[in-house]
């Protein structure tokens, strides 16, 4: 029904060095470049499947939000429930490699390439307006469930009493 892309990128600006790495200045300092960290190895080590990198990326965002401060301390207590389809191991490997850099300076150029205002920046069937912005910020699943022109599980019961939460995989 839909497909789900995330920049890990935000407002943050960019600097090749001398040996070819880059370093990234994130708005709200280095725990968010951290994080944006974390979600580009998660996206790019299942090879961008969203019915992969989805449930992480929420409970991620969410236990930051409630519970932590520290981005890769996080990360590894998920990953170590084995409930994700990447390891700890493979997570650090990235976080501290030249791939790991190399991958968060892709989603830069994405994220510049969209000239986007703010974040986040939501864009629906490639276009983005006020419109969009409010209603999607207000209810994603609503928002595109108006858009699609399918049948869909998830949007019918959404229709028949408006949920909290998400089934986004049906």
């Amino acid at each position: 029904m839909v497909n789900i892309s995330i920049y890990p990128y935000g407002n943050a600006n960019e600097r090749e060095g001398a040996n070819g790495e880059w370093t990234f200045t994130c708005q709200h300092g280095e725990n968010e470049c951290k994080g944006n960290l974390v979600e580009t190895c998660m996206i790019n080590l299942v090879s961008f499947d969203q019915t992969k990198f989805m449930d992480f990326i929420i409970t991620y965002e969410s236990d930051l939000d409630r519970k932590s401060s520290d981005p890769y301390g996080t990360a590894q207590t998920l990953l170590e429930t084995g409930n994700y389809a990447v390891t700890w191991t493979q997570m650090n490997d990235c976080l501290t490699s030249k791939q790991g850099n190399t991958w968060e300076h892709q989603m830069a150029l994405w994220t510049n390439a969209a000239n986007h205002q703010y974040t986040p920046w939501i864009t629906l069937n490639g276009k983005h307006t006020t419109v969009i912005q409010n209603e999607c910020s207000a209810s994603t699943l609503q928002c595109t469930c108006a858009q699609y022109s399918g049948t869909n599980a998830c949007c019918k019961k959404f229709e028949e009493e408006p949920m909290d939460d998400v089934c986004w995989k049906e």
